[in-house]
Order: structure tokens, then C-alpha cells, then sequence
């Protein structure tokens, strides 16, 4: 995947910050950097971002993907609550853990 780096926005990290003005480089499918632009003056792209493709957010809000907030990582897959009862502590163990795992590789 290539890089990208969106310039001119305003971040929304989910911290319970304000927003700030900032950059936001991706590389890949990851955030590699994120960077505070302070008082409102604006920064040319630094050189970690050289051959990145670059956006002009226009002071648009960036923030990141939505996420799954509530889950019971024991239901998924299984066909009846009965099953997962009858399931041994271990192997619930276990499914939970491989669920979970696969929430995380989703992003």
C-alpha cells in the first residue's frame, strides 16, 4: 500500500481533546505519524513523507474509522447459546482469544 499524508486538517483523536490543526501520515494500512501544526501555522510536509501521495484536507475534520464498541466475543460463530454453555472453560477460553485476535487484525 502506498503512503499518504493529509495535510491542513483538523485531527479528532477520540482522546477527549479538541480538535487540532495537523497533518496525519499513513503508511500502508497503519498511522505512522501524527502531527500537531501550533497556532495555526501550517508546515511543509516533512521529509519522512517524501513520495507520499498528499491531500489538502481544507480544515476538514480527520478522525479515525468508526470500531465495534460493544461486543460479546463468545456469541460470535456459535449457533445457539446452548452451545457455548456446554462448551469446556478451556476451549471458551480459547475461542474468545481467536475471536478477539481477529477483531484486532480487522483494524
Amino acid at each position: 500500500m502506498a503512503n499518504v499524508l493529509f495535510t491542513n486538517v483538523r485531527v479528532f483523536d477520540g482522546s477527549g481533546d479538541q480538535p487540532y490543526l495537523g497533518e496525519v501520515l499513513v503508511q500502508g494500512n497503519r498511522i505512522g505519524r501524527v502531527t500537531r501544526i501550533g497556532s495555526g501555522v501550517r508546515s511543509l510536509p516533512s521529509s519522512s513523507a517524501s513520495g507520499a501521495t498528499v491531500i489538502d484536507g481544507a480544515g476538514a475534520t480527520l478522525m479515525p474509522g468508526m470500531v465495534e464498541a460493544h461486543t460479546h466475543f463468545s456469541w460470535n460463530d456459535q449457533p445457539s447459546l446452548d452451545s457455548i454453555q456446554r462448551m469446556p472453560t478451556e476451549e471458551h477460553i480459547l475461542w474468545c482469544a481467536h475471536v478477539a485476535e481477529r477483531y484486532l487484525s480487522m483494524g
